[in-house]
């Protein structure tokens, strides 16, 4: 019997916000070789320019808040070898009767906001295409989805983790 999904929303502790804002005001940048560009890392002014742009005008609050119009939820998933991992993903079904199951996955190194813009469009009823109840997987580790607690936990696991979510929730054709 599938466990239960629970609704989620995003809601980052004021103290870790505090937190963020006092590391960013006492950090020293260090200097940059010549011309590097990216090739040993993040060129120093774009990490300049993201702090910056932390410090003086993300409202962090404002995109939480749009972050939580998103039908999330988490599911605990037993995953073979491994235990019970808690899992975070989007789920949103289409109006079109008869719509495609989709998983979407997001990339290494990724999060699930990679596929939320993507979610009205293949939701959306249209002549023009198929239209799909889509499923954004927070893999393992990733986004508020519970990491793997021992070693081995590989793309297998990672397959079992998102065929298991999307029998839950009754996608089994």
């Amino acid at each position: 019997i599938p466990m239960a999904e629970t609704p989620f929303k995003i809601s980052i502790p004021q103290a870790l916000l505090d937190r963020l804002q006092q590391k960013l005001a006492l950090t020293t940048l260090p200097n940059e070789l010549e011309g590097s560009g990216w090739d040993y890392g993040v060129p120093l002014a774009d990490v300049k320019r993201l702090v910056a742009r932390w410090m003086d005008g993300y409202d962090w609050r404002q995109q939480e808040a749009k972050l939580n119009r998103l039908p999330q939820f988490t599911r605990p998933i037993s995953v073979d070898g491994h235990g019970t991992l808690d899992i975070h993903y989007i789920h949103q079904r289409s109006e079109v009767e008869g719509a495609i199951p989709l998983l979407f996955v997001h990339g290494w190194p990724g999060i699930f906001l990679e596929g939320s813009r993507i979610v009205p469009l293949l939701t959306a009823k249209s002549d023009d295409h198929p239209s799909f109840h889509v499923v954004v997987l927070s893999l393992p580790g990733f986004g508020f989805s519970e990491g793997a607690k021992k070693p081995g936990f590989n793309i297998a696991q990672y397959a079992e983790v998102g065929n298991k979510l999307m029998l839950a929730l009754g996608y089994d054709d």
